[in-house]
């Protein structure tokens, strides 16, 4: 007969294989455990990151932002016969062209036509 059984040379060649598997695998999956942590708080940390920096572009836009100037302009009082070219061509800078200046008249004023009634005041912007 045999001096160990099939039985007992299994076991014991298989015992100390899964207890040394035990030891590495205890220290794999606590490894693992901890790369996941790792890896979930820099994910958070990351996104956390993102949305200060959104944030906080978003105030200094507000805050460095210039404050919303107020285009000057002139009101002129339309005389009976003025058409908007000739208030156009009067009251336009030198080298603008004239149909640029009446749309920012059309524009400044909200005029849904181009006709001017006498004695209507408009707004004339300054380029």
């Amino acid at each position: 007969m045999t001096r160990y059984s099939t039985y007992q040379s299994i076991f014991s060649m298989n015992l100390d294989k899964m207890q040394e598997t035990q030891k590495k695998g205890s220290k794999g999956f606590a490894m693992m455990t901890a790369q996941m942590i790792t890896n979930t708080l820099l994910l958070k940390l990351l996104i956390l990151v993102i949305v200060v920096w959104i944030a906080g572009a978003g105030v200094l836009t507000v805050f460095a932002a210039p404050s919303v100037s107020k285009i000057e302009v002139t009101k002129l009082t339309v005389q009976p016969g003025d058409t908007l070219w000739q208030i156009a061509v009067k009251h336009k800078p030198e080298r603008m062209d004239t149909r640029v200046y009446i749309e920012g008249i059309v524009r400044i004023n909200g005029l849904e036509d181009r006709g001017v009634q006498a004695g209507q005041v408009l707004k004339l912007p300054h380029f």
